[in-house]
């Protein structure tokens, strides 16, 4: 093992020097060409010669390897804030043998890692930040909360070698370092290459050092938490994930944020407590290029071996019961946000947190101390939040690896629900929401009228750009239900439909117009009042009358769309308290375009321009000079954060709607041609640079716009 630590902290000292190497290469060169030149032209030719290779390269590389450190937004917890939190902490670093974190953060996302601020590549150490997702703390009993802080720590033991934490310091600075050298950096190729060479010098090393973290986390919490662990984490995260997709995210478009973001995310992961069982199961996707952990089977057949142990069978665990503390006071001690976003963000809502916890008794999704505890909670109360029962214990190590008592700093809890170990976790909640998901204009609400406004947006954009064409298909304005039904009665609706929808079958055509029609009648059950939404922690969120009774617009809209029964439909409708005129109420926010994109630094008719491609159509920013390039990026992801539709008078919209189609000229050079007969030409330029999915999104928006629509 001694071995391998040398090999990989000796690998990764050959970083700075290839880097030098790099340097060398370009100013010897140099320096022969000089020593042939007259003393009269060294002066004269010497010094541009050498500020454009030598100066030039050392720039290169000094970027290369200074890449920006992106850090979580999160609240700053102190040991004043959360004493038994950081007692957890300082008895997991001493188990791993190493020194405590320096600062411990609480962020949004359901994460739990240790970062060092280091200097050259990770030959220097410096302050350690740990980031814990309050998701963790909400879902988590404390012997899980132990089991990945101490795994965490436990990369910086060091118990493989004295260099072992110098190994995992570099290892993680070149891991950032390396996928963020620009692509046409001239010190990048070189670098890239010796990258590869050092990962596989690195890889069995790595591969050890991820094995014994996650035995000292066995040791400290027990190896059933260390397992749970394994299998909890990745589900946890997924279904976070899908929080964001399906419940946060599309609100939020919608321009409104909910009061209780967390307490959402409890009530997914009680509601959806079965499809979390079989993401516990599931395999993990395949690891990233530098991703250091091995296969999980792997790790948890190494962990069920200190389950078993040789020697007499430890007593029956017996789990005990532990009250939850009150966490309902206001916040008083946590502190400013600490963070700032990662270069390229739209400030979007990428994780979930929580204003206040829920109530009532939080219960595991599956028995066994391999399950994580969710909360079963009908209610969102800011004010308190029982405990729930914790796990059972688990399982004695074997007997040759029981490791020795280790005196835990403040007497560290090892059992109960870990939210119990913050005392002010509502009012952590509410400071880390502000932060995390800052409003930027948006309207706080409740969730059930969150969840109204983002169904209703959706539809509403869907609307917009149906009209939008009919409009010009029709060649007069067509801006609510009454003029579709209008044009049904006539027999215009069906021409229009086939013209539009050429290459569809009439009953296809007919389904197409059905599902339009039956759109709009939503839209104005609901603009009337007719109609409200029931949404699911679930499923799919229901369109019903007032009362809650089924309303059923499909049968209404297959009358609605036939000219010898569309007065019949317009009576249903009638009866039903539905004014097909309706249009949206004056204090109403206009529907907010998905943005899906953007591309920094694009050419559009020869002019430097940032590009954001929304669902509706492409948003064409004047681009900053090659000065500002820097600030290009986070422009246009403020821009896409605040509401594209608002936009500055020196900005252009063009819709999809007035675009006729588009050709790809050449790779990344495209050609739009516009309803009005002008032309939109746009090209990539040599510093284009894109958010995160912008070249693929323009991709897709032209090949939409290519096809017959």
């Amino acid at each position: 093992m001694q071995k391998l630590v040398w090999t990989s902290a000796t690998a990764l000292a050959g970083f700075l020097a290839v880097a030098v190497l790099q340097l060398a290469l370009v100013v010897v060169p140099v320096l022969l060409v000089l020593s042939t030149l007259p003393d009269s032209a060294i002066t004269r030719i010497g010094v541009p010669v050498c500020t454009a290779t030598v100066g030039v390269m050392a720039y290169a590389t000094w970027r290369a390897l200074h890449a920006r450190r992106p850090e979580p937004v999160g609240i700053p917890v102190t040991r004043q804030d959360a004493p038994e939190l950081w007692a957890l902490l300082d008895a997991a670093a001493v188990a791993a043998g190493t020194r405590a974190p320096d600062h411990l953060t609480i962020v949004a996302d359901a994460v739990a890692k240790l970062i060092e601020r280091t200097r050259f590549l990770g030959l220097g150490g410096g302050p350690r930040n740990f980031y814990l997702g309050l998701p963790l703390l909400q879902a988590w009993d404390i012997e899980h909360l132990q089991a990945v802080t101490a795994h965490e720590l436990g990369h910086f033991s060091p118990r493989l070698g004295r260099l072992a934490p110098l190994a995992w310091r570099g290892r993680t600075a070149v891991a950032r370092v390396v996928p963020r050298i620009p692509r046409r950096n001239p010190a990048g190729p070189l670098l890239r290459t010796y990258a590869k060479f050092y990962r596989r010098l690195d890889a069995p090393f790595s591969r050890a050092q991820e094995l014994q973290a996650d035995r000292i986390a066995a040791d400290f919490a027990g190896p059933a938490a260390a397992a749970a662990v394994l299998r909890d984490l990745p589900a946890l995260d997924a279904v976070h994930r899908v929080f964001h997709a399906e419940y946060l995210g599309p609100g939020w478009q919608a321009g409104h944020v909910p009061d209780d973001v967390f307490g959402g995310f409890l009530r997914v992961l009680s509601a959806r407590a079965d499809e979390i069982a079989v993401l516990r199961n599931r395999e993990p996707s395949a690891p990233s290029t530098w991703d250091t952990h091995p296969p999980r089977q792997e790790r948890l057949a190494a962990l069920a071996l200190l389950t078993t142990p040789p020697s007499p069978p430890a007593p029956t665990p017996v789990a005990d019961a532990t009250s939850g503390a009150p966490v309902g006071a206001e916040m008083t001690a946590f502190g400013a946000p600490v963070g700032d976003r990662s270069e390229g963000s739209t400030d979007s809502p990428a994780t979930a947190t929580a204003s206040a916890p829920s109530s009532a008794a939080a219960q595991p999704v599956e028995s066994g101390a391999g399950s994580v505890a969710v909360a079963d909670r009908t209610e969102t109360s800011p004010d308190a939040a029982e405990a729930p029962a914790p796990a059972p214990a688990a399982e004695e190590p074997a007997a040759e690896e029981k490791p020795t008592t280790i005196p835990a700093p403040g007497a560290a809890r090892s059992a109960g629900p870990a939210l119990t170990l913050v005392p002010d976790l509502p009012g952590l909640g509410r400071a880390l929401q502000q932060v995390a998901y800052p409003p930027q204009g948006r309207t706080r609400v409740g969730w059930d009228e969150f969840f109204g406004a983002a169904r209703t947006g959706e539809m509403q954009r869907e609307a917009d750009a149906a009209l939008a064409t009919l409009t010009r298909v029709a060649e007069s304005p067509v801006t609510n239900a009454a003029d579709v039904l209008d044009l049904a009665a006539d027999g215009r609706l069906r021409k229009i439909a086939e013209s539009v929808f050429a290459g569809l079958t009439p009953d296809e055509t007919t389904l197409r117009v059905n599902e339009l029609v039956n759109l709009l009648i939503a839209l104005a059950a609901l603009r009337s009042g007719a109609a409200r939404w029931r949404h699911s922690w679930t499923g799919t969120a229901e369109l019903v009358s007032v009362d809650g009774s089924h309303l059923d617009l499909g049968a209404l809209a297959a009358l609605a769309i036939d000219p010898a029964t569309v007065g019949s439909a317009r009576e249903r409708l009638t009866q039903l308290g539905i004014d097909v005129s309706a249009g949206p109420s004056a204090d109403a926010l206009p529907a907010r375009p998905e943005v899906v994109g953007g591309v920094v630094n694009l050419v559009v008719d020869g002019s430097r321009t940032d590009v954001l491609i929304v669902d509706t159509g492409l948003l064409l920013v004047p681009g900053l000079p090659r000065s500002q390039n820097g600030s290009a990026k986070r422009r246009l992801a403020r821009i896409a954060a605040e509401d594209p539709a608002r936009r500055e008078s020196d900005t252009r919209f063009v819709a999809y709607a007035d675009v006729v189609n588009a050709t790809q000229v050449k790779r990344r050079s495209w050609a739009l041609n516009l309803r009005d007969g002008a032309a939109l030409n746009v090209r990539s330029a040599l510093d284009s640079d894109e958010l995160p999915g912008g070249w693929a999104a323009l991709d897709n928006a032209v090949e939409f716009l290519s096809r017959t629509r």
